[in-house]
């Protein structure tokens, strides 16, 4: 298994993100000469949370976070140094952010080849908690008290504050998004494991690319469900080159960037589909006739591709349909 070196992106952004939590009220402190009040705490830690924002998702690029790590610390130090006012340099930290999240916008919808990876389906999922926790966050931060406000407002968004944060760090640490239950988390990523991987080093750039990737992958969607050479268990990625008049490599890379799935996965989903067209309609045959029908050459690369695109056994979904078929029609 690869080792996670041990300096990492990941670990600097937690680290500066500490380092702000413990470093904004010592410079209150030294400023003021005294403990700080409960919103300063408060800014100090809205700025920890932000700075945690920060992690990229995926496949997102880590020079921009560092970037935006360097201008986001340097806002919140550089502006409690220098005495201001905590809403001032929050707002810098907040707009800088604010910038952070439509450059990962711009990157995310700049190529269209990663949104037909299976695998973005998570990363959507985290995508959306990020814009979520990043809502609370602005919303936190525009509800600071004044001076004038009564003390408890201040314990109130101090108290929220700590709670963001520490939501922010369990996801950090757990790669969780919090807002699914752990076990439907870990469903979603058990489904899509077979195409989690780095993206291809030959991957499409242009919208062009993607434009003659797109027309060869629906040729060979087409073949697939109008013609099942899948079938055949001797079927292979040079027989479906043939049949679309094109070479082994570029379809192969086709299938991968737009599937997310190497070519015997994408062959696979298919024979898996109509496994479930054969059960459906007898759920008593024997699952190594299914198998072999199917195009598989054991029962355990059926069993195994089987669990990956259903997320269930073979006998776990038959017994399903023998029930559901036992069931009186109402």
């Amino acid at each position: 298994m690869r080792k996670k070196p041990f300096i990492s992106l990941h670990r600097c952004i937690c680290a500066v993100s500490g380092l702000c939590l413990l470093l904004l009220p010592l410079f209150s402190i030294l400023r003021e000469g005294s403990v700080p009040d409960p919103a300063c705490a408060a800014a100090a830690v809205l700025a920890a949370a932000a700075i945690l924002l920060l992690l990229p998702i995926g496949e997102e690029q880590r020079s921009l976070s560092l970037y935006f790590l360097i201008a986001l610390s340097a806002a919140c130090l550089g502006g409690s140094l220098a005495g201001l006012p905590e809403r001032v340099w929050l707002l810098a930290v907040l707009l800088l952010h604010a910038v952070y999240l439509l450059c990962r916008i711009i990157e995310r919808y700049r190529e269209l080849w990663p949104l037909f990876k299976q695998f973005s389906i998570w990363y959507g999922i985290m995508n959306h908690a990020r814009f979520s926790y990043s809502l609370l966050l602005y919303l936190l931060v525009a509800g600071m008290p004044d001076g004038a406000a009564p003390r408890w407002t201040r314990w109130t968004l101090l108290a929220l504050a700590l709670a963001l944060f520490a939501a922010l760090a369990v996801r950090a640490r757990t790669g969780r998004t919090l807002f699914l239950p752990a076990s439907r988390e870990s469903d979603i990523k058990a489904m899509i494991k077979g195409s989690l991987r780095p993206a291809p080093v030959q991957a499409a750039h242009t919208t062009e690319e993607v434009a003659r990737m797109t027309r060869l992958y629906e040729r060979a969607v087409a073949l697939m469900e109008k013609k099942r050479p899948f079938l055949d268990d001797g079927f292979g990625l040079d027989d479906m080159a043939v049949a679309l008049f094109t070479n082994r490599a570029y379809l192969s890379k086709s299938i991968n960037i737009l599937s997310g799935r190497n070519f015997r996965q994408f062959v696979n989903y298919y024979r898996i589909q109509y496994c479930v067209e054969i059960l459906r309609q007898d759920p008593n045959l024997k699952l190594i006739n299914v198998a072999m029908m199917s195009g598989f050459h054991t029962t355990a690369s059926f069993n195994m591709a089987f669990k990956l695109n259903l997320g269930e056994t073979p006998t776990q979904f038959q017994e399903r349909v023998r029930s559901s078929k036992l069931k009186p029609q109402g």
